[in-house]
């Protein structure tokens, strides 16, 4: 299948040879801004694109960064925003002050605009002008139709961002949603090293690391196509991060300092750097929340990492991470949402009036086992306490409602492990009472989880090490026709390619399209479509097609 063009996006960049009413945007086409940054203090301009995201039906939030010259004081950067893409016909702008202590990015809600249409924008500051930049506002109403593109896990370090690339290209999105792991804390240095070349720890090392990765050509053409939706994982702050801490082997308070200042040093780069729009600006590290896209379909993006989450346990049958339903693993207060979000995720679920439901969830929420088991005879063994698995009882509390709320037309869209895995959506699988995988009895919803952008590496160079004794890295990237003989609620999975989805939602079905690259060791326009499933309004199981 050819990429779809960029026409629209593109037509823009002959207006500018004619524009008069308003300072001129620069090249209009995504990320056409392609020249490497200079570090503050080099040429000053807008050396790391522009962005949009979280649309709602009359605004969406506008994003850019001033690279000022070193001991540089506030700047004044104007915006403009157009209903065409010959950047004739203004609807709005005005001018944002910016200055070191927000590290010179720039947010603006634009508001006051009309509902499912695209619209144009572009900043200005200094003499220098930016690329121009395409946004969509969401529909209200009856849509017939919505797509989505779905990205997660991009390391800079180890590989080219060609699937953000193929994301930018596609011309039918509505927006793209990123599940997290947006930028990665770590010094890896596989394919190209990170910048700074350490582990971040403090404010100016977390936005530094944020500017390195949007220097790049791929993420700017790909925020300058669409609106983004975005949540964090655990890498936006460290790997293993939870609400009071993170994996004692990722940071040690002797070396790093406390979590609690790291934690903050990663929420404020993050808030400053992506174009969220904080649903309660008194609570600034809550980052859950919800879009509506007219009647057809409903969407919470979730934070299974820091608001709510518990400590990660151990596992707890002296074998690595692996472990049994039982101890602290059963215990009912368990959290992964925290009260306040499971409440708000519940209310939700149960009061949309919309055809489907979709979750953006970050770790995987269907069961993973190596052992299979009923759930009564405790002798299922799962591999992973960092994901839903860890967290039975809040899962449990979860698929309760769902169930007692009659919950239907449920898709979860899930990123974290860098593989691509198929669910369906139930509890007790491997009771044959409960869940039926020829007929779908007992199927609740549908997860789909989301190959990386770039973090699974390319297998041929980057594949798991069998010496480390990682078992679930083995399984996870190797083992995939094993899992699936556990788990019978599964029904696709490959471990070993990056892409991203696409997710096409209408009144009969949802279509969820794994498409991937062959390589991120090395630049190329390929991609395939690895497979295509589809979910039937009132019908939950997952049909491949």
């Amino acid at each position: 299948m050819a990429p779809p063009n960029r026409r629209d996006v593109l037509r823009a960049g002959s207006a500018l040879a004619t524009l008069s009413l308003v300072p001129a945007c620069g090249t209009s086409e995504p990320g056409g801004n392609r020249r490497p940054s200079a570090p503050d203090g080099g040429e000053p301009g807008f050396q790391h694109g522009v962005a949009s995201g979280d649309p709602l039906a009359d605004r969406v939030m506008l994003w850019t960064r001033w690279t000022p010259i070193a001991g540089s004081g506030a700047q004044t950067v104007s915006w403009q925003l157009y209903q065409d893409a010959d950047l004739t016909e203004a609807v709005t702008g005005g001018d944002v002050v910016t200055d070191a202590h927000r590290d010179f990015t720039v947010k603006v809600d634009a508001d006051g605009l009309q509902p499912g249409r695209h619209y144009w924008y572009c900043f200005q500051a200094g003499g220098q002008t930016s690329s121009v930049g395409r946004t969509k506002t969401l529909p209200v109403g009856r849509p017939e139709r919505v797509r989505l593109g779905v990205a997660t896990c991009g390391d800079y370090s180890r590989g080219l961002w060609n699937a953000y690339a193929r994301l930018a290209e596609r011309d039918e999105l509505d927006a793209f949603l990123h599940l997290g792991d947006y930028i990665y804390e770590t010094d890896r240095n596989r394919v190209r090293a990170h910048e700074p070349p350490i582990d971040v720890v403090a404010l100016d090392e977390y936005r530094a690391r944020y500017a390195s990765y949007r220097r790049e050509s791929d993420l700017q053409a790909l925020h300058a196509a669409h609106p983004m939706i975005w949540v964090w994982d655990d890498h936006e702050t460290v790997d293993g991060t939870w609400r009071e801490g993170a994996d004692p082997n990722d940071h040690d308070p002797a070396i790093h300092g406390p979590i609690e200042q790291r934690q903050a040093n990663a929420l404020q780069a993050a808030l400053e750097w992506l174009p969220i729009r904080s649903p309660d600006p008194s609570n600034p590290e809550r980052i859950y929340r919800d879009f509506a896209f007219g009647d057809l379909l409903d969407l919470y993006m979730l934070d299974t990492r820091r608001i709510g989450r518990d400590a990660v346990l151990s596992g707890n049958l002296g074998l690595g991470d692996f472990f049994t339903q039982t101890g602290e693993f059963a215990n009912l207060e368990r959290q992964m949402l925290g009260p306040a979000q499971e409440r708000w995720l519940i209310e939700g679920l149960q009061q949309s009036t919309a055809q489907w439901r979709l979750l953006g969830n970050q770790v995987v929420m269907s069961p993973l086992k190596l052992v299979g088991a009923p759930d009564a005879t405790g002798a299922s063994v799962y591999a992973n306490p960092d994901q839903w698995d860890g967290y039975a009882p809040a899962r449990d509390r979860v698929l309760d409602a769902i169930e007692a709320g009659g919950v239907d037309n449920l898709i979860v869209l899930t990123g974290d492990v860098h593989a691509s895995i198929v669910f369906e959506l139930a509890r007790d699988v491997n009771n044959p009472a409960v869940y039926d995988p020829l007929t779908g009895r007992g199927v609740l919803g549908a997860e789909f989880v989301a190959p990386s952008i770039s973090s699974a590496g390319d297998p041929q160079n980057l594949g798991p090490d069998t010496s480390s004794g990682d078992l679930q890295d083995i399984l996870l990237t190797r083992g995939g026709g094993a899992l699936l003989a556990v788990n019978v609620h599964g029904k696709y999975f490959e471990g070993t390619r990056n892409g991203y989805l696409v997710v096409d939602v209408d009144r009969q079905r949802t279509r969820v399209e794994y498409w991937t690259v062959p390589t991120v060791t090395q630049t190329t326009d390929e991609q395939a479509m690895d497979a295509v499933f589809e979910v039937a309004s009132g019908d939950p199981r997952v049909q491949q097609v």
